[in-house]
């Protein structure tokens, strides 16, 4: 008898569970669309401005250039899936203040320390070329930026790539700013 209680508590309670589960789903999904949608929309305002200010130069208006320089693969958020690239004429390895790593070795770095001053290359560039205030570099695309730089080395070799992690640089600017 005391199973069969069980049984029909289960068959009785669940239903009800799951249409919580599913009220609480829908919340979060509601919630959510509104920072989707305001995300969007500062992306797309920043994009703009890039655009505005100059600052934009397709893949065929470095090859027209024929000018060498240096490639930037920006990674601007926490996860690893996107990635910008930035181009400036300037050559990076002999301007730069500190020694050039590989992105994986300052990363690996991190887990170690991770504060405003874990990434003195990555701050560097960020704040020479990549910031919207005061950055030097032209944005090259928002989308698959690692393809479109190894693309435009391939078309011309005098290219360097620097790949960066800018999304912890300006995570601490904004928390000393603020």
């Amino acid at each position: 008898m005391k199973r069969i209680g069980q049984i029909l508590v289960t068959v009785l309670l669940a239903p009800f569970g799951i249409a919580i589960g599913l009220l609480v789903f829908c919340a979060l999904g509601l919630i959510s669309i509104p920072m989707s949608i305001r995300g969007h929309f500062e992306h797309r305002a920043w994009l703009r401005a890039m655009h505005s200010e100059h600052r934009t130069i397709t893949p065929s208006g470095i090859t027209d250039r024929g000018q060498s320089g240096t490639l930037i693969v920006d990674q601007p958020g926490w996860g690893a899936k996107a990635k910008y690239c930035w181009w400036t004429p300037d050559d990076l390895d002999s301007l730069s203040p500190v020694r050039i790593t590989p992105l994986a070795d300052r990363i690996e770095s991190l887990k170690f320390k991770l504060d405003a001053d874990s990434l003195p290359l990555d701050r560097w560039i960020y704040d020479t070329y990549l910031s919207r205030d005061s950055g030097m570099a032209y944005l090259v695309t928002t989308k698959r930026g690692d393809l479109v730089a190894t693309q435009l080395q391939t078309d011309m070799v005098n290219l360097k790539i620097i790949e960066t992690w800018s999304a912890p640089v300006c995570e601490f600017s904004e928390q000393n700013a603020g």
